[in-house]
C-alpha cells in the first residue's frame, strides 16, 4: 500500500497468521487498523490497531495494509485467505 491512499479516519486491514489455542496449527486472521493521522515528510501513519491505543507505525508495517477487507474462507482448521475465483 501506497503512503498517498492513507487519509485520516480510514479504516484499513492488516492480515496475518495466528496459533489456534495451544496447538501447532495456525490460521489466518484479519483485525481493523483505524488511521488517526498521516505525516507525509516523515512517512509516519500514527494508527490504533484493533482498537488499542494509537501507535506510530514505518513504512515497514503500514505498507503490507489492506484497503480492502480480505475474504476467510472457513476450513476443517481455522481459516484460509480466498483465491480470485471464490467469494
Amino acid at each position: 500500500m501506497k503512503i498517498e491512499k492513507l487519509a485520516q479516519g480510514l479504516t484499513v486491514y492488516d492480515v496475518g497468521r495466528q496459533k489456534m489455542g495451544n496447538t501447532n496449527m495456525t490460521t489466518v486472521c484479519v483485525w481493523r487498523v483505524f488511521i488517526h493521522s498521516v505525516d507525509l515528510e516523515k512517512r509516519i501513519v500514527k494508527a490504533s490497531w484493533n482498537n488499542n491505543q494509537v501507535r506510530e507505525y514505518h513504512e515497514s508495517t503500514w505498507s503490507k495494509w489492506r484497503l480492502k477487507e480480505p475474504n476467510l474462507i472457513k476450513t476443517s482448521f481455522g481459516h484460509r485467505l480466498a483465491k480470485r475465483g471464490e467469494t
